[in-house]
């Protein structure tokens, strides 16, 4: 996982001025940076109006420069950017409101996600089905569960989609592909013969099938390299490919510009899937791939899970390629994954100080089905720091935990946890695998849950929630 950005002062001689730029590589999770220096407004900061002078630009592209640098774009791209950008910038008025070094960072996010691609753009389907999407790239990259993703996407649409498998060097692969597509009930094809001929029974079984939407799973390669290209061309021409995805994998980093410029020159693409954006990469590869391609990054792909496929939003890859968070992407995240109805009767019953272990059952649920805890912390500005502090943490394996021992108790026991005694706790522990302590560290958390939740249900007469400053101060977690 990527270590957020920690910020520190500069040190400075003594008498000098207060630079306006803070961020700093340094702090308890090395390697990246927040922008604290752009967002401290204090003393003649607050104040700060005119136009941006030379210097106030340099300042505020040296840390940027540092950031892409950081985030794997290739280096011309960053040149290119950076100059763009110093261009724009000198000697333009500073909006109200905003320090010199707000409107340099304001005017960079806004540039990057220009050049990003603009407004998010789903699948395009043919007006004439079926939609055959062509997904290139290689080996590696995250194709065959990209294309299970995208046969999902397509699905939500409210299309039909099927899967068919082309690699025939690797038969691992069409397994993996025939196992993901049978575990999420999508259509699956693939026969022996030359790759022309499997895409075209592909289509074929589709129209049997009345399903409007086939995608197909590419060979791949360690390196590109002529026979792959061929293959590719071969079967482009072939069938009547509706779009050619490049699925990239984000980690890529400098080489990005190298993998677009091959595909999009021999075979062409019409969009870029960026996969893997869940691991240490910051996404800088997706800038690199969108000079070398000509086209949009269309998707990015946030992790394992079906669900772990969204629509590129430039604006919000910007914010993180920057060390600024994607609240944005959070927040739909969860709109995807929270079951408004059983959240409202979660809430009643924690207002009531009723929480039951079903309750707590949904809620983990829920939470788990937006991805991991670490990935949700990069999408919040200085999420970073908390990670810093869940190091060595595993807390998938902990909601595991604590799921297993829920689901070892009887329906009695999880509506009414006061029953559970020392005779009980020792029968949970043993259908679950864990220790008897274990189990009172959860319904120590239970019961904190419902005290929090009567704190905050306590408002005062200034309209401050009673429960606020004792938030994180000793109280029983997991």
């Amino acid at each position: 996982m990527r270590s957020g950005w920690a910020c520190s002062p500069r040190p400075r001689a003594a008498g000098a001025p207060s630079a306006p730029w803070s961020g700093s590589s340094t702090g308890s999770a090395a390697g990246s940076r927040t922008w604290k220096g752009a967002f401290d407004v204090r003393g003649a900061e607050r104040a700060a109006r005119g136009r941006l002078r030379p210097e106030d630009v340099d300042a505020g592209l040296r840390e940027v420069r540092l950031a892409l640098l950081e985030a794997d774009v290739n280096f011309r791209v960053v040149k290119e950017f950076v100059e763009r950008v110093r261009a724009r910038l000198v000697g333009t008025e500073i909006s109200p409101g905003l320090t010199a070094p707000q409107a340099v960072i304001k005017a960079v996010n806004e540039e990057l996600g220009e050049l990003l691609g603009g407004n998010a753009e789903g699948l395009r389907y043919a007006s004439h089905p079926p939609t055959v999407l062509m997904l290139v790239g290689l080996q590696g990259s995250g194709k065959t569960t990209t294309a299970v993703k995208l046969a999902l996407l397509a699905r939500r649409d409210g299309h039909r989609p099927l899967v068919a498998g082309l690699d025939q060097r690797r038969p691992a692969a069409v397994k993996q592909l025939r196992i993901l597509a049978e575990r999420e009930g999508v259509a699956f094809y693939s026969a022996p013969g030359a790759v022309n001929e499997i895409a075209t029974g592909a289509v074929a079984d589709a129209r049997r099938l009345n399903c409007d939407v086939v995608v197909l799973d590419t060979a791949g390669r360690l390196h590109v390299d002529p026979e792959l290209m061929d293959e590719l061309r071969r079967l482009k021409s072939a069938v009547a490919v509706t779009e050619t995805l490049l699925v990239a994998d984000s980690m890529t980093g400098q080489e990005a510009v190298k993998v677009g410029e091959a595909f999009g020159q021999a075979v062409g693409v019409d969009g870029v899937v960026l996969t893997k954006l869940d691991g240490d990469a910051r996404g800088g590869a997706a800038l690199s791939l969108r000079l070398a391609t000509g086209e949009r990054i269309r998707f990015a792909g946030t992790g394992e899970k079906p669900a772990d496929l969204e629509v590129f939003h430039a604006e919000r890859m910007a914010s993180r390629i920057l060390g600024m968070g994607d609240m944005l992407t959070l927040i739909e995240r969860a709109e995807r994954s929270v079951d408004k109805e059983k959240a409202a009767e979660v809430e009643k019953h924690l207002r009531a100080g009723q929480l039951s272990f079903d309750d707590f059952l949904s809620q983990i649920r829920q939470l788990r089905g937006m991805g991991s805890l670490e990935t949700m912390l990069d999408m919040v500005p200085g999420g970073g720091r908390l990670k810093g502090q869940l190091a060595g943490a595993d807390t998938e394996k902990e909601m595991k935990r604590m799921e297993a021992i829920i689901l070892s108790m009887t329906p009695r026991e999880r509506a009414h946890p006061e029953v559970i005694d020392g005779a009980r706790k020792r029968r949970i522990a043993r259908g679950s695998g864990v220790q008897p302590a274990d189990i009172n560290r959860l319904l120590k958390a239970r019961e904190a849950m419902q005290k929090l939740a009567k704190q905050f249900g306590a408002v005062n007469r200034k309209g401050r929630l009673a429960g606020i400053p004792q938030i994180g101060q000793g109280g029983a977690g997991w």
